[in-house]
């Protein structure tokens, strides 16, 4: 039974050990043995967790600026922002003001959310590439023989227009 190392960095696979040794990969030895969709999955679901988790904190700011002032707005009426009480000024501007402010944090994050994923399923692709070989096939792919019909031989009569 193959154990998996604990490693999982973000942007690495997870290698197999194979009959207990580490696979050699360089000299034709058996190659690792991942979950290539398993760690795509599990690269998504990080991305997807992360967005969940900027969304209720933003939307949990926004609520608090938008309800709370108002709530007690008897009680913060003493306090003064810009010359006027803060439950005026929260209710005539200010949430509307940090509300713009939550959706450029959201954008801001947001990208820099999306940059993560796609550098981690770029580094998961081309790792999953190279384990493939020079040649580009895959452990346990046989080619298919000449005599099939497949997509190939129907691309290869199909009309190209120059």
């Amino acid at each position: 039974m193959a154990n998996r190392s604990p490693t999982g960095a973000a942007g690495t696979a997870d290698t197999m050990r194979v009959g207990g040794s580490l696979p050699d990969v360089a000299s034709g030895g058996p190659r690792p043995d991942v979950d290539w969709q398993g760690a795509a999955a599990a690269i998504a679901s990080r991305h997807w967790w992360r967005t969940l988790r900027l969304v209720a904190v933003l939307m949990a700011i926004g609520f608090v600026t938008t309800f709370v002032p108002q709530f007690w707005a008897r009680e913060w009426a003493s306090l003064r922002v810009a010359g006027w009480p803060l439950p005026f000024y929260m209710g005539a501007q200010g949430s509307i003001l940090i509300d713009i402010g939550l959706i450029v944090v959201y954008a801001w994050r947001q990208r820099r959310n999306d940059a993560c994923y796609h550098r981690e399923l770029h580094a998961l692709r081309d790792a999953h590439r190279d384990s493939l070989g020079p040649d580009g096939a895959g452990q346990g792919q046989s080619a298919a023989p000449a005599t099939s019909r497949s997509a190939s031989s129907r691309a290869a009569s199909a009309p190209t227009y120059r």
